[in-house]
């Protein structure tokens, strides 16, 4: 079985556009590394937009849920941007090492950035304003 590290990046974002990652390969680490890739080929805002189209779409055809969270999607984008913005490394495992917070504690980072729980129930509206993200670390 092939293993995430052995994906290069244009072999992972294929098999995610086109929906046969493995799903077991989906994990936490991998949706940083897609949100990563997206951010430097495109820019903050249009991996926004993709990520999360892709994701959704990943969801229903993939593993059969609509359970997608459209503020955690985007949560996965804006926070890793906003620890990219304050590192001046080039590599994204060089990123989790600087930042472990984003591999061990997102959770937090989420519940911190949102200021209230998103993950606790599967939401797909827009929050009601944009606010600034409130770390202070």
């Amino acid at each position: 079985m092939i293993t995430t590290e052995e994906l290069n990046e244009r072999k992972l974002l294929e098999q995610f556009e086109d929906g046969t990652l493995n799903p077991i390969l989906f994990t936490h680490e991998i949706q940083l590394r897609i949100s990563w890739i997206y951010i430097h080929k495109y820019g903050v805002e249009k991996a926004i937009s993709m990520f999360c189209d892709y994701k959704e779409q990943y969801y229903k055809k993939v593993l059969k849920n609509t359970k997608f969270n459209l503020p955690l999607s985007k949560a996965y984008v804006e926070i890793l941007h906003f620890f990219m913005e304050r590192s001046s490394v080039t590599n994204f495992e060089k990123l989790l090492r600087e930042f472990p917070r984003l591999k061990f504690n997102f959770k937090k980072l989420v519940k911190t950035h949102y200021g209230y729980n998103i993950l606790k129930e599967h939401r797909t509206e827009e929050p009601q304003t944009v606010r600034p993200i409130l770390f202070t670390f």
